[in-house]
């Protein structure tokens, strides 16, 4: 399923450049530390948390439209995959997860 994740360096543009996605977070997982003003608060607006098991109620609670582009990150790759698989079998075709999860994050960053 590595064809549709991403890895630190299009995660951190994502939010950089304040492109339009949603974030959907699980395992509390906290980036607050890594950006700050207005790139914070980008990140803030974008921001869903969830649990695996919610993650589709709450995304189709948004009201987006099937191509708009969703994100799921949680901290270690165990269960982003497949949310993000199962968003886009409900139609939300630009799905994607962080490869290696907020670990894996912290990993690619230091390099």
């Amino acid at each position: 399923m590595d064809f549709n994740s991403i890895g630190f360096f299009q995660f951190d543009n994502l939010i950089q450049t304040r492109t339009p996605f949603l974030l959907v977070i699980l395992d509390n997982v906290d980036l607050n530390d890594w950006y700050k003003s207005v790139t914070k608060m980008h990140l803030d607006n974008i921001s869903l948390p969830s649990t695996p098991e919610g993650a589709l109620e709450a995304v189709k609670g948004k009201s987006l439209p099937p191509h708009f582009a969703v994100v799921v990150l949680d901290r270690d790759e165990k269960s982003a995959p497949q949310v993000a698989a199962m968003l886009e079998q409900a139609g939300f075709i630009n799905s994607f997860y962080v490869k290696g999860g907020f670990e894996g994050l912290l990993i690619e960053r230091q390099q």
